[in-house]
């Protein structure tokens, strides 16, 4: 028997995505497991449709899965996690992002002798990805983060990234890995699929919740590769993913992709960033030239935004 594993969704009002992500866990060949299901004030009754799904003859599963709800003040408090039954759904009464959403519950794991598994909602995984994954875990330094090859889920022969991606520092914008013989220049493993010991986030802390959307993980693995920790990649865990469903190609997709990245490069190569922000305001120049006006818009008040912070 190895170590449990506790799987950490957020949810922002796909909680159709969300169900089919359950669908595959429930149907993992490891069954030591409990998903935590953190609603970030969606706004559109994403948990009580997964309750109403949960309880009706459309869960498709070998055995009976339990639940158990908490509003977002009650898991503030002492959670027994022994406890638990293997679907925990927290409602949060307000969004505060997605690092803000994952540690609601990782800071309850810090002290457990188990692995944490954070996975997109919008991800699918294989019965035997879990196995997998903890095979693999065996192996490798503990001192490593764990990702899996994540496929295109409406091109399921077609890799999207393998495990991660590489930071460009020039224009702080991330190039995928996509190939095995790549690996050894990831440098970080991304969200929709990271796998670690629970430990390490109380070696490293908790996701850093100022950025809210993007670049959280970056920069939690960026700052865990500082460290000394090493980003492997199970090559025969695979995960297939519907490329955010959620927010797409949009205003905010690009605001918060040019604060953050800004953000991440001014911490980290700060004298990188009269060079990042000349890549921005290209960027910002390339929307306009191609008619993106809200996309342009989002890589402009980003940029702004990030220099009032500054200042």
């Amino acid at each position: 028997m190895g170590l449990p594993v506790y799987i950490v969704i957020v949810n922002y009002r796909e909680w159709q995505d969300v169900k089919e992500c359950l669908e595959s866990i429930f149907q993992s060949h490891y069954t030591d497991y409990k998903v935590f299901v953190v609603d970030n004030d969606s706004g559109n009754n994403s948990l009580e449709q997964l309750m109403k799904w949960m309880d009706s003859s459309d869960l498709k599963t070998d055995r009976p899965i339990h639940k158990k709800y908490y509003a977002g003040a009650e898991f503030l408090n002492e959670i027994p996690l022994q406890d638990l039954p293997e679907l925990v759904l927290v409602q949060n009464a307000e969004n505060r992002g997605f690092a803000a959403g994952n540690n609601k519950v990782l800071r309850h794991l810090l002290n457990q002798d188990a692995y944490v598994w954070l996975l997109n909602p919008d991800m699918v995984v294989e019965s035997n990805t879990m196995s997998e994954l903890l095979r693999f875990a065996k192996d490798p330094p503990r001192r490593s983060v764990i990702g899996a090859v994540v496929k295109y889920y409406s091109n399921p022969d077609r890799i999207h990234f393998y495990g991660g991606a590489r930071i460009n520092f020039n224009t702080a914008t991330i190039v995928p890995v996509v190939k095995p013989e790549d690996v050894h220049m990831l440098d970080y493993i991304g969200g929709g699929s990271l796998f670690v010991h629970a430990g390490h986030f109380k070696e490293l802390g908790l996701l850093p919740e100022n950025y809210f959307l993007y670049w959280e993980e970056t920069d939690w693995c960026y700052h865990a590769k500082q460290k000394g920790f090493a980003m492997l990649v199970c090559p025969t865990a695979i995960c297939y993913d519907k490329i955010s469903t959620s927010i797409g190609k949009s205003y905010l997709a690009d605001y918060y992709y040019t604060l953050n990245g800004l953000t991440f490069i001014s911490k980290y190569k700060k004298n990188r960033l009269p060079i990042v922000m000349s890549a921005a305001l290209l960027r910002f120049m390339k929307r306009i030239l191609t008619g993106q006006w809200s996309r342009s818009k989002g890589v402009m008040n980003g940029i702004v935004n990030f220099i009032k912070r500054k200042s």
